[in-house]
Order: structure tokens, then C-alpha cells, then sequence
């Protein structure tokens, strides 16, 4: 009963343990770091900034900004002892008002750089109040008098109209607008950018894992010839055939090789822990990688598009677009100093009626002006010169560095298609050399079993074998960040 449930918790653990394993390829690795992870999401989410940003600033122009504004109706009772008009004594007076307030506003940013505004207001005010009511007599005299209460309601509804537009000054709105569409094609750029990086971070991460294990084995290996070398030498050297000097060096090869080992070890973890923080996983969840396919050359067609679409290359757009907002900054802070006005037109209807003593009185009031001023600064202490200078050495800066990618770009282009396929080629190569090494190792593996050979000679060629294969997995890494950085220097 005892070895049934050890033998179940062997099987439970084992099927747990194949569980928790992640088969990942390199371009699952890399979906899941721009699709899963956190970083892949806040690099879409920058993105995702702009494009809210650039359209809140454009449809500024389409549709107006609407607030409203109001109050709950409003009752408040106030009593003082005083004197009302007309009366000698002082009585306690009473006043109640029952008010209603609200208002909506349209406001409309123009492209020319100026406001519409369009507010309609409502008001309701009904009041109480004490009056003085004189009787007279036939010939006019006052007889007599007393206090009553006189209610006024007043009903008014409000239009206002205005407009205020600069002149001589260029355009602040259009200005943002245009500045916020280049934002938007920059951070689409930076996109891209931080997508191949993040590509790249990873490609590095997980060929690292397939080095370190291939190195961890190749350390072994020299491990265990490292010991067998120093067994050899020891009986030599207790024999009197190898010098004590000889003997030692053979010891301390074998400590070396141990430490390399150890060493391997620790980077095989390192790089495993890399790769789970690019693609927020568990470090303690079991990852297996494999070696990716060698996808195909490059054709002569493809090289031609990539090096014929030098201008449409991200650096040199993302140039062109810093060139232009510093370009743009510098004209309009040119064109914003000097003589500068405003017009400013306003119209005012005011419709509504006041009922008093039963009678209703209709109020119908329109009002309407236009302004113009301008304003010329005559000495501001240079301030505003520096300003303008120091924006048009921006822009000369931005055109510098905008020339300089210009140059650089289709030439760095073709470096990395001759990069890419010198790389290919090597893999070609070194493909052919690890069948020639696999078909040493076999050799040496039947010599081995067949007594013709060493152990150390079997070993030699073992080694010689993994490190072959070590070769390819850094030319194979080397080849993968070339192409995902070609790929990333364009748009598609």
C-alpha cells in the first residue's frame, strides 16, 4: 500500500511538472512579448494616446464645446425693521424671492484662429415685497395710507452671440493641429522603433537560453576529458614519467573547467529569467525552446524594394517630421511678434415680460458693437528677439540632423540587406560544416565502441561537434536581429 502511493505521487508530480512546461518557438516568444506582455501593451497604448489626442484637436473644428450651467430654483425669505419709502415708522418687512437661473454655451474654435461663441440664457424672478398704498381725496390730498404686499415676476429669455478673431498673427489652432498630426506619424514611428527593440531583446533572451544549454553541455564535455587528462597524469606522475609542474597544470584545467561549467550554469538561468520578464511569465514555469527554422533568402526583387524606398525609411521620416514642427515652431514665433490685432463683434437679444400690479409689461431689448484693436510692442528688452533666435536654431538644428539621416539612410539600408545575406550564407556554410562534424563524431563514436580510439579522442570530437553547432545558434541570432531590423525600418 506504502510503494502504491509513492508510486502515485511520482506519477501526479511528473504530470504536474510536464504541465507547467511552456513550449515556446521564437516567433511565439516573440507574439507574446508585443501581444501579452505588459511592455508590448503600453507600446501599443502610447500609440493609442496620439491618435486621441490628434482627433481631439480636429474635431475641434467640427463640433463645439457645450456646457451647461444652472441652479435649482432658489427660495429665500429675508426680514428687516426699517423704514419703508414712504413711511414715517419703522415696521418689521418681510421679502421673499423665488429664483430660476440656467444657461447653455456653444463654443467654436475657428482654423483662422478665432472663437464663436453662442450662450442662451433663461431667468424666471418672482418676488414679494411690502408697498405703501396712499388714499386720497378728491383734490389729491393723502388722507390716508397702509402696507401691503406687491408680487413682480420677471421672465426673460437671453441670446448672446460673439466672435473674436486675431489679426495679423498666424493661426494658434492650426498651428496645434498640424503639430499634433506630426506627433501622431512620430509616434508611430516610435512604435515601430520600440516594437524592433523589443523583438530584438527577445531574440537575444532566447537564443541565449539555446547557447548557454548547448555551452553547459560543450562544459561538461571538457569536464569529464579534463578529469580523465588528470587521472592520465596522475598515474604518470606517481610512475615518475610527468613533473609535478606538469601534473599541477593538469589539475588545474580540470578546477577550470569546473568553474566554466558552474559558470554556464548560472547564465542559463539568467537568460531563462530575461526571457520571463520580457514575456511576463513565471521565472519557476519550465520553458523549452527550439531551434527556429532558417527562413528564406532574401530575393534580388526584395532588395531592390527595400533600397528604392530609402525615403520612405523611418529614420528619415521621423527626421523630416522633427525637421518640420522645428521649422514651423520658428515661423510662427516670427510671425507672433509685431503689430498684432483683434476684431471683436457681439449681439445680444433679450426677449421676455414682467408682470406687475396685473400688468404685464414685454421686454424686447437687441444690442450689438464691433471692435477692433492692435497692439504693437515697442521695446521688450530683447526677450522676444532671443525667443525668435533661438527657435530658428532649433529649426537649423533639425535640418542638420535631417540631412545627415538623408545621406546615411539608403546606405544603411543596403548595409543591412548585405548583412542579412552574408549571414544566410554563413548559416549555409555552417550547416555543411556541422554535417561533416556529425559525420566525424559518428566515426569516432564506432572507433570508440570498437577500442580503436580514447575516450579523450572520442570527447575531442564530440566537443568539436557541439561547438560547431554553438557557431550556427550565434550566426542563426545574428541573422534573426538583422532581418527584424530591416523589417523595422519601414512602416510594413
Amino acid at each position: 500500500m506504502k510503494c502504491l502511493k509513492i508510486f502515485l505521487f511520482v506519477i501526479i508530480f511528473t504530470t504536474c511538472h510536464n504541465v507547467a512546461a511552456l513550449d515556446l518557438s521564437l516567433s511565439d516568444a516573440v507574439d507574446m512579448a508585443l501581444q501579452k506582455s505588459n511592455r508590448g501593451t503600453i507600446i501599443e497604448g502610447d500609440l493609442e494616446v496620439a491618435k486621441q489626442q490628434y482627433q481631439a484637436e480636429r474635431i475641434n473644428f467640427y463640433v463645439p464645446e457645450i456646457s451647461i450651467n444652472g441652479q435649482l430654483p432658489v427660495y429665500s425669505v429675508s426680514e428687516n425693521f426699517d423704514n419703508i419709502f414712504g413711511q414715517s415708522e419703522k415696521t418689521l418687512n418681510r421679502r421673499t424671492k423665488f429664483d430660476f437661473d440656467a444657461d447653455i454655451t456653444l463654443k467654436q474654435s475657428l482654423i483662422t484662429g478665432g472663437d464663436f461663441t453662442l450662450q442662451s440664457r433663461l431667468f424666471n424672478k418672482d418676488s414679494k415685497y411690502p408697498q405703501v398704498k396712499y388714499i386720497r381725496d378728491d383734490s389729491g390730498k393723502i388722507i390716508d395710507q397702509f402696507v401691503f404686499e406687491e408680487n413682480q415676476i420677471d421672465k426673460q429669455g437671453q441670446f448672446d452671440f460673439s466672435l473674436t478673431q486675431p489679426l495679423l498673427k498666424p493661426s494658434q489652432p492650426k498651428y496645434d493641429l498640424k503639430n499634433k498630426k506630426d506627433d501622431l506619424k512620430i509616434a508611430e514611428i516610435v512604435k515601430i522603433e520600440e516594437t524592433t527593440k523589443l523583438k530584438i531583446e527577445v531574440v537575444e533572451a532566447y537564443f541565449g537560453i539555446l547557447q548557454t544549454k548547448l555551452q553547459y553541455e560543450i562544459e561538461k564535455n571538457k569536464t569529464e576529458s579534463a578529469l580523465i587528462q588528470k587521472n592520465i597524469d596522475s598515474s604518470k606522475f606517481s610512475e615518475g614519467i610527468l613533473s609535478e609542474e606538469a601534473w599541477l597544470t593538469s589539475a588545474s584545467s580540470l578546477l577550470d573547467a569546473e568553474l566554466e561549467k558552474f559558470d554556464k550554469e548560472n547564465e542559463k538561468l539568467e537568460k531563462k529569467r530575461e526571457l520571463a520578464l520580457l514575456l511576463d511569465i513565471d521565472f519557476s514555469e519550465e520553458i523549452n525552446t527550439s531551434e527556429p527554422v532558417l527562413t528564406e533568402r532574401i530575393t534580388e526583387s526584395q532588395k531592390k524594394i527595400y533600397i528604392n524606398s530609402w525615403e520612405n525609411s523611418i529614420k528619415l521620416l521621423k527626421a523630416r517630421y522633427d525637421y518640420n514642427k522645428a521649422k514651423r515652431a520658428a515661423n510662427f514665433t516670427a510671425s507672433s511678434h509685431g503689430l498684432t490685432g483683434t476684431v471683436e463683434a457681439n449681439y445680444s437679444l433679450v426677449r421676455g415680460d414682467t408682470k406687475l400690479k396685473k400688468t404685464i409689461s414685454t421686454i424686447n431689448t437687441d444690442s450689438w458693437g464691433v471692435s477692433v484693436n492692435f497692439t504693437l510692442p515697442i521695446w521688450d528688452g530683447g526677450s522676444k528677439g532671443a525667443e525668435i533666435k533661438a527657435a530658428r536654431i532649433s529649426a537649423k538644428k533639425s535640418q542638420i540632423a535631417f540631412e545627415k539621416v538623408k545621406k546615411s539612410a539608403k546606405a544603411q539600408i543596403a548595409t543591412l540587406i548585405n548583412k542579412l545575406d552574408i549571414s544566410y550564407r554563413k548559416l549555409s556554410v555552417l550547416q555543411k560544416q556541422i554535417e561533416l562534424a556529425k559525420n566525424k563524431l559518428d566515426i569516432a563514436k564506432f572507433r570508440h565502441e570498437d577500442g580503436q580510439i580514447s575516450t579523450l579522442e572520442f570527447l575531442e570530437s564530440k566537443i568539436y561537434y557541439l561547438e560547431t553547432q554553438d557557431k550556427l545558434l550565434l550566426e542563426l541570432k545574428d541573422y534573426y536581429n538583422s532581418k527584424f531590423e530591416l523589417e523595422g525600418t519601414f512602416r510594413s
